[in-house]
């Protein structure tokens, strides 16, 4: 009945909520730090904005968020013509996926990276090159490049990566593009990138003029705070963001999610504060690892990978104590939280490395 590509997935968990798990382990306050969500919120711009605007329930939305559009291309130096708009980057994962993939090709990702590109992938019958990141966490570019093969379509690049941190910087990323063939796809994923603090990051716009399988992702949902909004884009060439516009659904992004999005970038100033505030809870949270001894990948992104024996053992501790923190196979990946939350949960997180580093992985 069902298509044989979907037999070894599994359906995406959120696990309980907030108010399911402060229930549970009854806490009276629960501190969630485990999706890389903005901790500080939206500009109130965006709520006066939402307010201010007339809601016309009876109408579909502007098909192509022309506004939104029309503004980006300013700001980013690109033409309106390079723009796709989806439900978040997961909608855009799934848009190329579904414009590009078939039986009997390939995509090639660093593991571990954002699961969604293996994920759609296989939902549509491609083959799945999963290439390990070096043990500092970061893209083996080389062995990428070397996976590489005559039914490869696309290349996942999450830069800086989820979940570790890390990032491919300029020189890298250049030298890399360049070894490609013109008909294997590229993409950028660069959702955190309004957190990167590294002077070597890549300006990745200015690849797309002599680039024509360059592609760029981008979304609201972090730096911004509007993940509930599901909004992100890809930039590119025409021709490659005319293709893939051609399994987009119509009317997918919601009136008030292209409102919400437009008044979010008239405040510069909120979003830079946030990137300040996350610039310097980190610092003190590299500070308390480096002292403790606790081994960490260097971020580029409101987050960090925390390298632990035991993450899940050491995940569910922190939660019984009203910390959530999401679990890898090597690591728990942290969202770095406001300063007064971070502290408590450092020393929340060196008690519980210490309690977990001798029970058996879970």
């Amino acid at each position: 009945m069902f298509k044989e590509t979907l037999a070894h997935l599994r359906a995406y968990d959120p696990g309980p909520s907030v108010e399911e798990i402060k229930k549970r382990y009854g806490l009276e306050r629960l501190v969630k730090l485990d999706s890389n969500e903005n901790v500080y919120g939206a500009s109130p711009k965006v709520s006066e904005a939402i307010v201010k605007a007339s809601l016309l329930p009876e109408l579909y939305p502007d098909c192509r968020d022309s506004d939104l559009r029309r503004e980006l291309a300013v700001r980013l130096g690109t033409r309106e013509e390079q723009f796709l708009f989806g439900l978040g980057l997961d909608e855009m994962i799934v848009l190329i996926s579904r414009a590009l993939l078939e039986r009997g090709t390939n995509i090639v990702m660093a593991w571990p990276t954002f699961y969604e590109y293996y994920c759609h992938a296989q939902i549509e019958g491609a083959e799945t090159k999963k290439v390990p990141c070096g043990k500092d966490g970061r893209h083996d570019l080389d062995a990428m490049r070397d996976a590489v093969d005559s039914a490869t379509k696309v290349i996942w690049i999450c830069n800086p990566n989820n979940p570790t941190g890390t990032y491919v910087n300029d020189q890298e990323l250049a030298h890399f593009v360049d070894e490609i063939p013109d008909d294997v796809v590229i993409v950028l994923d660069e959702a955190y990138i309004d957190f990167v603090t590294a002077s070597d990051f890549p300006r990745s716009l200015e690849l797309l003029k002599d680039h024509p399988n360059l592609l760029v992702l981008r979304t609201f949902s972090k730096s911004y705070g509007l993940a509930s909004f599901r909004i992100g884009y890809a930039v590119g060439q025409q021709r490659l963001i005319d293709e893939i516009d051609k399994v987009r659904p119509p009317f997918n992004n919601p009136r008030l999610s292209q409102i919400a999005a437009f008044a979010a970038l008239q405040d510069q100033d909120f979003m830079k504060d946030c990137v300040k505030k996350n610039k310097d809870v980190l610092e003190m949270t590299t500070v308390f690892l480096d002292e403790k001894k606790i081994s960490y990948f260097p971020t580029q992104a409101n987050f960090i990978y925390v390298k632990v024996d035991n993450p899940k053992a050491v995940a569910e501790k922190c939660k019984t104590k009203g910390f959530l923190i999401n679990p890898f196979q090597t690591g728990v990946r942290i969202t770095i939280g406001k300063m007064n939350d971070m502290k408590e949960l450092l020393g929340i997180l060196e008690s519980a490395i210490s309690e977990t580093s001798a029970e058996p992985s879970l």
